[in-house]
């Protein structure tokens, strides 16, 4: 009940220490001063109106879809009016794979994407397009062409803003910037948990549930930076990126599948087990046919939408089933967290399934964040309680090897040793035995003999326990097991035993002492007993030497 009480009173007051750091934070928030950003440069969406080379009607709002041809080629053009450059100098727009072409009055000044066919498929360009209108831009005519292989992105045109590029660099980075920001937070979060596992975590706790948390973050990270539309201002392999960004889709259901399988009484683990081959063997296939250059990940996108929405229903309905029908409590957490998570995710690829020009993300980014946040605290809490129980487990395992009494090891560590010798080594083994404790246990009592036990172990400890281990074996008896100790050194410490035993144990009776005898082993020997049996034969001749 002291220890409840204890463990109430460290809860009561770490819940008071948050509450004032957030009251504090509150407070500060409120009452700070006048706020001060940087100032900003407008940033403008073009007002213009677009005209298809394939089409009659003009376009006045993006983003729209313009006609093609056969190739998945649109052209669209207007006229930069004179007042454009009042606002800015330089003209941006996302392509959603897309090659683009953009002409000034004929003049080619930007190409970006590639349409021809490599290793990994074609590669055509999901970034952002920016370039710089020239000084003498006025009343000329601006052309783009879009070239997409993907029949749900031909002629596609975004929204395209003016601005100069220093205000357009900082409006990607202030709408995406806390995407990039999380993705980041994220991976690194990952890899401190992965760190943490592997340093302190992996000899100590059972299972996997830790690591596969990990894994999940970091290939969850690694999404949400190719999600972000930021990575271009760093490195310009786009193809690469979205190569990855689409494995990673694939990849992120396979450690939460191994969450799932090692939930506490799970029903369902077989099931789990197998999602994650068939969903192994899929990014394969995949894999096979975009390097032979059969379909690619974005010609096999609604399928594989369509089989991890599939996974996110059915592992609810799994986990809610588990949770209410087979009354598993102890999945609770797992409930909370599989539950945000599915709802976020269900959202987001039915919404990519039915809009599929909308860039990825949006929804899926929170719905990850907030599961990965409560299957952390799950997970950490539980971890922690394992290497609680583990820390534990082997000091009491430790204390069961311990003679309470001298602090010497006890006869079932000998026992547990001498099952595990392997014959050819170089062990010492010397007896030691107290002389005539049971009379001292008689005439002055057995408080006295206790007090006789405990000097002599004492002094045991302190000249052979640097050296080996030392054992009680019964009630007087004693051995110290030792490895490459020379026979000269042995005598020498057996003689200092004596002495020292005798000085201590003066007090308590003249009779007081010790008899000892040692054996080394031989290639001969074949077990630990005929090492001790020699031993043994010479303490009683020590002890008969003694006695005379």
């Amino acid at each position: 009940m002291g220890e409840i009480r204890e463990q109430k009173k460290i809860s009561v007051g770490l819940w008071v220490f948050l509450l004032v750091i957030f009251s504090f934070l509150v407070i500060s928030w409120r009452y700070s001063p006048t706020e001060h950003f940087f100032d900003e440069e407008g940033v403008y969406e073009l007002e213009t109106v677009w005209h298809g080379e394939r089409q009659s009607e003009s376009v006045d709002s993006l983003p729209a879809v313009f006609a093609h041809d056969e190739n998945g080629t649109a052209t669209v053009y207007t006229t930069i009016d004179e007042k454009w450059m009042e606002q800015g100098n330089t003209l941006c727009f996302r392509a959603s794979q897309e090659a683009v072409r953009v002409w000034i009055d004929g003049s080619l000044v930007l190409e970006q994407g590639n349409l021809d066919i490599g290793i990994f498929g074609q590669a055509p360009s999901s970034g952002w397009v920016m370039f710089r209108l020239p000084a003498d831009s006025g009343g000329k005519e601006l052309r783009i062409e879009l070239s997409s292989p993907y029949e749900n992105y031909q002629g596609l045109l975004h929204k395209v803003y003016i601005g100069t590029k220093a205000a357009l660099l900082f409006a990607v980075l202030h709408t995406y910037g806390l995407g990039f920001a999380v993705a980041c937070l994220l991976i690194t979060i990952s890899v401190v948990l992965f760190l943490f596992y592997l340093l302190f975590f992996v000899r100590k706790i059972p299972g996997s549930q830790f690591l596969l948390l990990a894994v999940f973050g970091m290939l969850a990270g690694i999404w949400m930076l190719g999600e972000s539309h930021m990575l271009q201002f760093f490195t310009g392999k786009l193809a690469a990126w979205y190569n990855m960004t689409m494995i990673v889709i694939h990849l992120m259901p396979l450690p939460l599948l191994g969450i799932m399988e090692k939930l506490p009484d799970y029903s369902y683990g077989r099931i789990c087990r197998g999602g994650r081959y068939f969903l192994m063997g899929y990014l394969i296939m995949l894999i096979g046919l975009q390097v032979s250059g059969i379909w690619d990940f974005m010609q096999m996108l609604n399928i594989s939408l369509m089989i991890l929405l599939l996974i996110c229903v059915g592992n609810l309905f799994l986990i809610y089933w588990e949770f209410f029908h087979n009354h598993n409590k102890k999945i609770l957490p797992m409930v909370v967290a599989i539950t945000i998570f599915s709802v976020f995710a269900c959202m987001e690829l039915t919404h990519g399934l039915i809009n599929i020009h909308r860039a990825l993300g949006s929804y899926l980014q929170v719905g990850v964040l907030a599961f990965y946040v409560v299957l952390c605290v799950f997970s950490i809490r539980t971890t922690f309680d394992l290497y609680v129980q583990g820390l534990q487990s082997e000091y009491y395992k430790k204390l069961s090897y311990v003679d309470q009494m001298t602090g010497c090891m006890n006869r079932r560590a000998f026992t547990e040793r001498e099952d595990s010798w392997v014959p050819g080594g170089n062990d010492v083994l010397l007896m030691i035995d107290l002389n005539d404790l049971k009379q001292i246990n008689d005439v002055m009592g057995h408080h006295v003999g206790d007090v006789y036990i405990k000097k002599c172990s004492d002094a045991i400890l302190d000249i052979f326990g640097k050296l080996g281990d030392c054992y009680r074996m019964g009630g007087d008896e004693f051995l110290f097991w030792g490895t490459g100790v020379p026979e000269e050194k042995l005598e020498k410490l057996e003689e200092e035993l004596r002495s020292r035993v005798q000085e201590a144990c003066k007090d308590i009776s003249p009779v007081c002492g010790v008899a000892s005898g040692h054996a080394a082993a031989t290639p001969e020997d074949r077990s630990v007993e005929e090492i001790l049996k020699r031993a043994d034969e010479k303490m009683y001749e020590n002890k008969r030497y003694v006695k005379m």
